[in-house]
């Protein structure tokens, strides 16, 4: 089948509607292209295709420089030049509000940053002497010698995972880097001498610990700079992989505040705290910072980095959104909820702490725009920008800054 594509939607894909044949979800195509299509899946009301033979390129188009891409699961979007891909994503950014929202908003694009080598932090699979990812929608491994999107020190560790297999059962290591040393996480599996041996003998040093299931070796945490502050975390545990535009957010996140007035006097709340990437270094700003987190891993680290910096004005609370009592009025609240967004019981919750402005930070356009709808009631939409965390992927995340009525 030949069609000619139209606008981008979320997960890498362009829609088209050749007549007679319903909604068709394209992947590997990019918008104002014909091509021709085959068809991989069905729906009732749309299919899913792959661009097979493109007759009619978009001028936007370029030669993707990883040899494993459209095979490897991991991105969606190097066969756009960056430029076109900050519009793309702005676009879906903007069609999730018109739809869901109800609302037309146009968002602003945040600087950008390096479109390739900014991740601090990835999840490979192993298996034998093979180290990658999946297959797009499958469990096939890819097999990599380096992937573009990592930093130079994690694209360091992988000859040390090629042959694990020899030494245990291993599927799964999560590596994670402050930009020099890397530190892994192999969930599952005992340590074992012979293994630690060939990882640190075949990763050049950069390999500095490794947690296992039962203990750790060398050193099991990383250290990141965090606006002068020392962010500590474990490869197994969260925090953005684009540390770079992470970086980039906090500032933005702050000025934000600056400009709605949120002065140094003010109590801030930070929901779905984590380890502290907000809670730490907005502390500066205000009179107090009430960080909330429920996942122990995260509540862990995040009262670590507190005791670390020592910031007097941080306080701590273990608990769910859900089940969390503010006490207090809070002029301002941060949110960076999971990609599911918020459930009825939390935004029940911000409600009723009623902040004079809502900093909401997601990693999914169609939850953010339900959201923010449902709190429409209370609050206006004062901005909503996109920031690229992850160049070349399908994802888009965003800052919206929402001022009460």
């Amino acid at each position: 089948m030949t069609v000619t594509t139209g606008p981008p939607v979320h997960g890498g894909y362009v829609l088209a509607r050749p007549e007679g044949s319903g909604v068709l979800f394209v992947r590997w195509a990019l918008p104002g292209e014909v091509v021709s299509v085959r068809i991989v899946g069905r729906k009732r009301e749309y299919a899913f295709a792959e661009a097979v033979e493109v007759l009619s390129p978009s001028p936007r188009r370029v030669d993707p420089p990883c040899e494993v891409f459209g095979e490897c699961g991991g991105c969606q979007l190097q066969h756009a030049d960056y430029p076109f891909q900050l519009e793309m994503k702005r676009e879906i950014l903007r069609e999730a509000f018109r739809r869901i929202g109800k609302m037309d908003v146009a968002p602003e694009i945040a600087p950008p940053l390096e479109p390739f080598g900014y991740r601090y932090r990835g999840r490979l699979r192993v298996d034998g002497e093979a180290v990658g990812f999946h297959a797009l929608l499958s469990h096939r491994l890819v097999a990599i010698s380096r992937c573009p999107l990592m930093i130079d020190a994690i694209n360091a560790v992988l000859p040390g995972l090629r042959g694990l297999g020899r030494f245990a059962k291993v599927s799964v290591v999560q590596v994670a880097s402050d930009g020099v040393r890397a530190s892994a996480s192999f969930p599952g599996v005992p340590f074992g001498a012979e293994m630690v041996e060939h990882l640190s003998g075949r990763t050049g040093g950069v390999l500095s610990g490794a947690r296992f299931e039962d203990r750790s070796w060398g050193e099991e945490r990383i250290t990141l700079r965090l606006d002068g502050m020392s962010y500590s975390v474990s490869p197994g545990g969260f925090f953005q992989a684009n540390w770079r535009m992470n970086q980039s957010m906090v500032r933005r996140i702050g000025a934000a505040l600056g400009d709605r007035g949120v002065s140094a006097g003010a109590r801030l709340l930070d929901l779905y705290a984590g380890a502290g990437n907000f809670a730490l270094p907005l502390a500066a700003r205000v009179r107090e910072v009430v960080a909330v987190e429920g996942e122990a891993r995260s509540f862990r680290e995040l009262r670590e980095n507190v005791r670390e910096n020592a910031p007097g004005n941080v306080r701590i609370v273990r608990s769910s959104v859900e089940s969390f009592r503010p006490e207090g009025r809070f002029e301002a609240l941060v949110l960076d909820p999971p990609r599911a967004g918020l459930s009825g019981r939390a935004l029940a919750r911000v409600r009723e702490i009623a902040a004079g402005n809502v900093l909401y930070v997601s990693c999914d356009p169609a939850t953010l725009a339900r959201d923010v709808r449902s709190l429409s009631d209370r609050y206006d939409l004062a901005s909503l920008e996109m920031h690229d965390f992850f160049p070349n992927t399908h994802h888009v995340e965003a800052l919206a800054v929402l001022s009460a009525r």
